[in-house]
């Protein structure tokens, strides 16, 4: 349903989603992205976040809401977050969910999302068009 991975010398966590998503799956991903977000938080940074949403459905509302209150958490909450999509209506979710967010920009392709993730270590942030809608 996810997997989560830590890139501690860019202070990035990387999340893959796929398929439906129970509460049960959203307490283990809350635990994973804890995890990932103290890991980085210990170095003295502030975490940056990539998430492939690519695979993910159509989530339930109980389930987009918990998603929505796991991105208050003030140690997964990170300073800029990436998100990739495939499908309209997951993405639709996730731009509803996270619309009161500046820090989420939406992309389609993987490495346009990582350019403007990534803007900040290079000195400045890039001409991307990103797609953030809202």
């Amino acid at each position: 349903m996810f997997n989560v991975t830590v890139d501690i010398e860019r202070g990035c966590f990387e999340s893959t989603i796929f398929g439906f998503w129970t509460l049960d799956t959203i307490g283990e991903f809350h635990r994973a992205v804890t995890e990932a977000g103290r890991r980085i938080q210990a170095t003295g940074r502030a975490p940056i976040s990539l998430c492939d949403y690519t695979g993910a459905m159509t989530q339930s509302q109980e389930v987009i809401a918990a998603l929505t209150k796991i991105m208050e958490n003030p140690i997964v909450r990170s300073r800029r977050v990436a998100m990739y999509t495939g499908d309209v209506m997951p993405r639709m979710q996730a731009v509803r969910a996270t619309r009161n967010r500046p820090e989420f920009r939406f992309f389609t392709d993987k490495d346009e999302a990582r350019v403007w993730l990534f803007a900040d270590e290079a000195g400045g942030a890039p001409g991307v068009a990103d797609a953030q809608a809202g």
